[in-house]
């Protein structure tokens, strides 16, 4: 499972990729990317959540500084780990 900044990392990186493309192929890479931004949300839920309202889906350079800000905020992710305590 990704956290909520992989999934972002990885939108982003979809429409950079996207930008080298002609027209008709940036719109599937814009939509791959779309997919990891709501992915991005769900992620977020458990530590505080974030909001895609005014996101510009359709847009090849969204701007992500809101989502940026967001995550952000979020609190620190709780990631499963043995104990460090000994045993006994």
């Amino acid at each position: 499972m990704l956290l909520a900044e992989q999934h972002v990392a990885l939108a982003k990186l979809m429409r950079d990729n996207g930008a080298r493309l002609p027209g008709p192929e940036q719109e599937k890479w814009i939509r791959k990317s779309n997919s990891f931004v709501v992915c991005a949300r769900l992620a977020a839920e458990e530590r505080g959540g974030i909001s895609l309202k005014s996101f510009a889906w359709k847009t090849l350079t969204p701007d992500w500084s809101f989502i940026d800000y967001q995550i952000s905020r979020l609190t620190l992710p709780l990631i499963p780990s043995p104990s460090l305590a000994p045993h006994g």
